[in-house]
């Protein structure tokens, strides 16, 4: 049995229907909806919520990088008139 001070408790409140899909899958795994829940589900939605992280992470930089240089002093260009003779 796990260390109480390591484990939480938490209650969970189901759609019926998603309920049903879960204990049909708990079922043809062999386990119950608890233990898929703790062992599939849960790390599955922690690992895309991960990537889903990095993923917004890297493109909020790129939108301040842009923004950074969008802010930056304008590069002023110059064009050359028609050059004049000197006598």
């Amino acid at each position: 049995m796990r260390d109480a001070k390591e484990s939480v408790k938490f209650m969970q409140v189901l759609d019926r229907g998603i309920f049903l899909r879960l204990k049909d899958l708990s079922k043809s795994r062999g386990v119950t909806v608890q233990e898929l829940i703790r062992v599939l589900v849960i790390p599955e939605w922690m690992r895309r919520f991960e990537e889903d992280s990095m993923r917004m992470d890297i493109m909020r930089r790129q939108r301040r990088i842009r923004t950074v240089r969008s802010r930056a002093a304008p590069v002023l260009k110059v064009q050359a008139g028609p050059r004049r003779r000197l006598n």
